[in-house]
């Protein structure tokens, strides 16, 4: 229920509330349907500490889809 609300708001272009990687991380199955490892390894190297819903979604899907070399 919380996400939908945040996502909601984050579609209207308010300002998104913005996490610790920590604590996204702690949720990485019910936010993003993906387990911890994936979330770390989209997120190794992010210059910020603290990260909206949206853009954590953007750097999985950009993780998922590299081609393995």
């Amino acid at each position: 229920m919380a996400v939908k609300k945040t996502l909601k708001s984050e579609a209207r272009g308010s300002s998104a509330p913005r996490y610790a990687l920590a604590e996204l991380e702690a949720h990485a199955h019910e936010l993003f349907q993906v387990r911890t490892e994936v979330l770390a390894g989209a997120m190794y190297g992010a210059d910020s500490e603290q990260f909206t819903v949206t853009e954590v979604k953007e750097r999985i899907q950009q993780f998922m889809k590299a081609k393995v070399v």
